[in-house]
């Protein structure tokens, strides 16, 4: 009993310490079959596949039901440690291969074996940081951006947090190239700007873009630095909008992944709470 509360402390700390008017704001986009997807995803594919008019359960009593098809990468989702691998090795030093099958997906590493998350949050605004609504194509955040953007809003990264990095990009989730950066690019976290967020042991990180790294970023360093060298999850396609406009750096951050057995990623339904 006494590791559960040791271990249980910190957050319980954060929460009382965060909470201060009990708002809710949601961090997720809609998910509907207009939202954007990558080529490499297959799209959100949604029908009711029951009418109320086809079938009566008795009485004047009826049903309608439905059903939806999506890739674990569509919309707001959280990204497995299996998602992305640098030599043949995936995050823990598992090799690949070793430890997937095409029916079961990842053994160790699946999407189920990542907690509810539930933490003290930090968002860095790096448009509004540089004077800007929107970050400009290809904008790069790196180590000192990111430590420069924390520092003038007077918050402190720490072991354990959620940190969402907004770059203003979720204002082109309805036009799909655009957002998705094909072929122009994106903003995004550089590796060493990842490496310093590893360094101060976060648990979590998120943007409001497709891909988290600066694109184009074949190589994807921002996500071998998080997922493969430090097992730290990676979180893409948030909305940080209303976040951003009330001005709310610190909160209670609260997201749980599907538990998918062996799976790559999931979607999720992110909150911060304050």
């Amino acid at each position: 009993m006494a590791d559960t509360q040791t271990l249980a402390t910190p957050w319980l700390e954060d929460v009382r310490a965060l909470l201060n008017v009990g708002q809710i704001v949601e961090l997720s986009h809609l998910m509907n079959m207009d939202m954007p997807h990558s080529p490499s995803h297959p799209p959100f594919m949604f029908r009711l596949t029951k009418l109320h008019c086809d079938s009566k359960l008795g009485g004047d009593t009826t049903v309608s039901s439905d059903m939806f098809t999506m890739g674990s990468h569509n919309g707001t989702h959280i990204d497995g440690l299996g998602h992305i691998a640098c030599g043949g090795l995936v995050g823990g030093g598992f090799v690949a291969e070793e430890i997937s099958s095409r029916r079961d997906g990842y053994r160790e590493i699946g999407i189920e074996t990542v907690e509810p998350l539930f933490r003290r949050g930090v968002l860095l605004d790096a448009p509004a940081f540089f004077g800007l609504d929107v970050l400009t194509t290809t904008h790069a955040l790196g180590a000192k951006e990111l430590s420069d953007i924390a520092a003038h809003q007077k918050v402190e990264i720490r072991a354990g947090d959620a940190v969402l990095i907004r770059t203003g990009w979720a204002q082109y989730w309805s036009q799909h190239s655009k957002y998705v950066g094909y072929p122009e690019g994106a903003p995004g976290v550089t590796g060493d700007g990842a490496a310093w967020m590893g360094d101060k042991k976060i648990r979590v990180t998120g943007t409001d873009t497709f891909a988290y790294d600066v694109r184009p970023a074949p190589s994807m360093p921002a996500h071998i630095e998080l997922m493969v060298k430090r097992r730290i999850n990676i979180m893409e396609n948030m909305d940080l909008e209303e976040l951003s406009h009330r001005k709310v750096y610190e909160f209670v951050f609260c997201a749980l992944p599907l538990r998918i057995v062996g799976g790559t990623g999931s979607p999720i339904r992110p909150v911060a709470i304050y």
